[in-house]
């Protein structure tokens, strides 16, 4: 170990450590711009500049590796006067339009100019103006704004693996542009690079002139999109997502997300929701109230309530661990049934590895994990299931769908064989037009629970805006049946999803003392399977 000293404190790091990284380990921040945790080291903004006592001149902390007995300032005049002069050179050519720039707000140059700066600048001569260009369909560069801090550079070379950016032109005149032979930056994350650009020089379109970063409620969540899990950062404003950003979770995705996940929040906009519940009136779905279409379900249930395991469960994997054990409750407690299963489905496609090790999983269905961990072994319950139903053993279901997965024309073949069908939706898909009773639900950003990735990790995921005026909870809907049944006892502490996990931490030992208040937004792992003994009803 080298022992150092940083600003009077000392500290013992391995060998190869940079000051900079030893900085980060006793919390002192020194500003930068090239540096970034997870990229290779280019040394070029110099804005991290260090006094090391008894060096001859100020060292570059990204790039300094510390050595025994090192002592380093961070905040010393000469420092002060080094950051000075080097933001005063990346102004030069810089243009004051803070206030049309989407970057104002969270942009490091005008972070660091308030900060580090001075107020005024001694360069009187007319600056560049090269014009703004389309590096993608979705990604604008503005040229102008462009430090050259090069991170978009080795993004794409040492994390996507596809080095489709470059630095072109010589001294003054170098700017960023897409590898020469190539028409334009396409890349499944090339979105990363507006992220990571500390500037306002790399622009989402989607996101351009629609609103202030200072409006923005930010809700740290988990991507429907796929079985990875990646954490993510809903932005929205107003009850309207404007973006979706990665959350750091070296875990699970370290910085970045793919450009599915980001741009999802599009696709959501587009759909034609289910507002109100609906019972079918001959062959019709009609719209009804609350009280009616919770009344209509409870009765298609009792009908078939004394004969054991005759209604049955069935769950997407687009719905959280705590919907799965909402229904299961509801079920066993009021419905004499221990017949519940997930519709489980083979990957739709080969996942695909990058060279940093990111994954995007062919599996897009966000906690088939999670479901395998409530429910226990099943693959073999689903198909069992689905085989008691297509015999007639089981008479009634209620399903929970709520995202936009195909529905195997198998499972809707045979579900079209039930005497009486619930569904829970968030669209009319296959499965809702041919239900009995329908509710409208939420989708994975307009609710609480949690999720449990492919590599079976537990992750929180926060509520961003709220769904359709006339859309529930599953757990709500649950409870509402619950009270037809006289069990409303069961279900009377449940007034949000927190709840429902504090329910199931009592019967998973893998959850024991966590809540959603408790559970880190990094998730925890799972470790152990688990076998679902059958609980008395």
């Amino acid at each position: 170990m080298i022992k150092l000293t940083i600003n009077g404190k000392e500290i013992s790091v391995e060998p190869g450590t940079t000051i900079m990284q030893a900085a980060e380990k006793l919390g002192i921040f020194i500003p930068h711009y090239c540096y970034h945790p997870a990229l290779s080291t280019a040394g070029s903004c110099r804005l991290c500049l260090v006094e090391v006592e008894g060096a001859p001149k100020e060292a570059i902390a990204c790039a300094t590796p510390v050595s025994e007995g090192m002592v380093v300032y961070t905040e010393s005049e000469k420092v002060k006067r080094a950051r000075e002069i080097i933001l005063e050179f990346l102004l030069l050519n810089h243009p004051l339009d803070c206030p049309v720039c989407d970057k104002a707000g969270e942009c490091l140059l005008q972070d660091y100019s308030f900060e580090y700066g001075t107020a005024h600048s001694r360069f009187k001569e007319p600056k560049r103006i090269p014009p703004f260009k389309d590096l993608s369909p979705g990604i604008k560069l503005a040229t102008t704004r462009c430090i050259l801090c090069t991170r978009c550079v080795r993004f794409m070379s040492e994390i996507a693996g596809d080095p489709q950016l470059t630095v072109i032109n010589r001294g003054a005149r170098n700017e960023i542009a897409v590898v020469p032979g190539n028409t334009g930056l396409d890349h499944p994350l090339a979105g990363n690079v507006v992220d990571i650009c500390p500037v306002g020089a790399l622009l989402d379109k989607n996101f351009i002139h629609r609103t202030r970063v200072w409006h923005l409620s930010k809700a740290p969540s988990v991507c429907g999109e796929c079985s990875a899990g990646c954490n993510i950062s809903i932005d929205s404003y107003r009850n309207t997502v404007f973006r979706i950003i990665p959350r750091t979770n070296k875990d699970v995705n370290d910085h970045w997300i793919c450009d599915t996940g980001r741009h999802s929040y599009k696709k959501y906009k587009k759909l034609e929701r289910i507002m109100t519940p609906k019972i079918k009136e001959g062959s019709v779905l009609s719209d009804t109230s609350w009280d009616e279409a919770i009344e209509a379900a409870a009765e298609g249930f009792k009908e078939f309530q004394k004969m054991k395991d005759a209604v049955a469960g069935v769950i997407f994997p687009g719905a959280t661990n705590e919907d799965a054990f909402a229904v299961m409750e509801f079920l066993r407690t009021a419905a004499n049934s221990n017949a519940i299963t997930g519709i489980f489905q083979k990957p739709t496609g080969e996942d695909r590895v990058f060279k940093s090790g990111f994954v995007i999983k062919g599996d897009t269905l966000p906690n088939q994990e999670g479901l395998k961990f409530i429910f226990g072994t099943a693959e073999r319950d689903a198909e069992s299931i689905l085989s008691r139903i297509d015999s007639g053993e089981i008479k009634a279901a209620y399903c929970v769908h709520n995202d936009l997965s195909n529905i195997p024309e198998r499972t809707l073949d045979i579900l079209k064989k039930l005497k009486f069908f619930v569904v829970e939706d968030i669209v009319m898909s296959p499965a809702a037009q041919i239900a009995d009773v329908v509710f409208p639900g939420l989708m994975y950003y307009e609710k609480n629970g949690t999720f449990v990735n492919y590599n079976r990790r537990l992750q929180l995921l926060q509520q961003a805006v709220n769904g359709p005026k006339g859309a529930k909870n599953t757990w709500e809907i649950v409870k509402l049946m619950a009270a037809t049944f006289e069990r409303q006892s069961h279900f009377a502490g449940w007034c949000s999803a927190g709840d429902v996990f504090l329910k199931m931490a009592k019967q998973y030992p893998e959850l024991e003392g966590l809540s959603h208040f408790k559970l880190s937004i990094l998730g925890k792992p799972l470790y152990e399977k688990r076998e679902v003994e059958e609980v008395s009803t």
